[in-house]
């Protein structure tokens, strides 16, 4: 009987210390503690990720390249003025001579083998292409915030089933210290009950671990301070949606948008190889200007200084035609079209990679659905075997190491549903991905 109410103290000592050290360590995190929901946790992302900001940067660059400036279309105007002094020494008479030549000229390459439109149409696909790839690291950085969220829900929620099953596992040992102090249970008992106990503690403690490392990664994708802990307020609940393999290929097909930027890679290397188609034609330009010369002799004896000033103004056209180059542009063009045939082999291969995919990610829903409905009841079968099993254990019709090894089934059905949620939500945003609807439905 002493040894029992020892134990028994010892017990609800530690209990106490427990309870102590949660509520220390609640109280530090509530300090940096924020409610999080999912469509904040995106704002945070889409905003502060830092690889978006980087592909942002490129994106405004190429809006800026995307001008008729950089064609080569427009006239250029330049001023230029020489100015130099000569000193003359002679027999006759030594004089210096002072030389001023401003000019005024313009210069315009109105035909270059249609080249100038070419370009402009280039640069403005290199703009939607920029665009277009930075839809992709946003489709991309939406996925992972959205996955390491809800692995942070999952980790939590496990964390409920671990202190549900050490709660448990504590009200055994207390059942079974009761039961030895009257001589129902062995000394043996106890030792397993106590050990059970203390392993569910320890399995506890490192969830605990595993829920911190989950929000730290969170807090990677987000870009912010590592030691910010938040309060989530979506859970693993959500609305299964029904989809059609045939309406996902015909959205993928329109609407992926690596597909499209694979588009626009196959016309750029298009346009391309009409830039090289362009160095066939003439090119014409146009010349024109003003100069004025101001010339000054100022001698040294008698004759008198001189200062003549003339203005010139000219206007001409250049007509440039090659003949023969050695075959260099004819070997240009071929090699366009052959990188213009592989860029089609490019598109070709994947978009049958993405057919593929979509084939696999529509079947891992259907199986992550059907799998989820068997967890489901699984826990609801394993619940209630262990209350069941609660009663028989409180009545001596099973011992304690069959009520453990119903715990331990709780405890797998409980972990295996909520792994089955994350999974089904992992496969739907799969889907929402490769058929390019996942900023629609959450990016907005």
């Amino acid at each position: 009987m002493k040894d029992s109410f020892i134990m028994r103290t010892k017990i609800r000592n530690m209990k106490r210390i427990y309870i102590v050290l949660v509520f220390i360590l609640l109280g530090l995190l509530g300090q940096a503690q924020q409610d999080l929901s999912l469509s904040d946790a995106l704002s945070i992302g889409l905003e502060k990720n830092y690889n978006l900001q980087i592909t942002q940067k490129s994106e405004e660059i190429s809006n800026i390249n995307n001008t008729w400036g950089n064609t080569g279309i427009m006239p250029s105007i330049n001023f230029t003025t020489n100015a130099r002094e000569n000193w003359n020494f002679n027999d006759n008479e030594n004089y210096r001579q002072q030389t001023i030549t401003p000019e005024l000229s313009l210069n315009w390459t109105f035909f270059d083998g249609f080249s100038a439109n070419i370009s402009k149409q280039k640069f403005e696909e290199l703009e939607e292409l920029s665009k277009g790839n930075t839809a992709v690291l946003v489709e991309n950085t939406i996925q992972d915030i959205i996955l390491a969220y809800y692995n942070c829900v999952l980790q939590e929620e496990m964390i409920a089933v671990y202190e549900e099953l050490e709660e448990l596992s504590r009200d055994r040992l207390e059942r079974t210290e009761n039961s030895k102090s009257i001589g129902a249970s062995t000394t043996y008992e106890s030792l397993q009950a106590k050990t059970s106990w203390l392993e569910d503690q320890s399995n506890l403690l490192q969830q605990k671990v595993n829920y911190e490392n989950a929000i730290r990664v969170l807090n990677y994708t987000l870009a912010v301070e590592e030691d910010l802990f938040w309060n989530l307020s979506n859970d693993l609940n959500f609305d299964i949606p029904e989809y059609q393999l045939e309406d996902l290929k015909t959205r993928m097909n329109t609407s992926n948008q690596t597909l499209k930027n694979q588009y626009l890679n196959q016309s750029l290397q298009a346009k391309e190889t009409a830039l090289a188609k362009s160095n066939y034609y003439p090119k014409l330009s146009l010349s024109t200007g003003i100069n004025n010369s101001d010339l000054g002799n100022y001698y040294a004896g008698n004759t008198p200084n001189m200062r003549p000033n003339s203005t010139n103004t000219y206007i001409g056209l250049n007509l440039s035609f090659n003949i023969f180059n050695g075959g260099i542009t004819r070997r240009s063009v071929q090699i366009a079209q052959i990188s213009e045939e592989s860029e089609q082999i490019n598109t070709d291969q994947m978009e049958h990679s993405l057919n593929n995919q979509l084939l696999q990610m529509y079947s891992n829903y259907t199986l992550q659905q059907a799998l989820l409905q068997l967890a489901d009841e699984k826990v609801n079968a394993a619940k209630l075997n262990v209350s069941l099993s609660d009663d028989k254990l409180r009545s001596g019709a099973i011992n304690s190491f069959n009520y453990r090894d119903v715990q331990i089934i709780y405890m797998n059905a409980a972990i295996a549903q909520f792994r089955s949620i994350y999974s089904l939500i992992e496969a739907n945003t799969d889907l929402l991905r490769i058929s390019g609807g996942i900023i629609k439905e959450f990016g907005e």
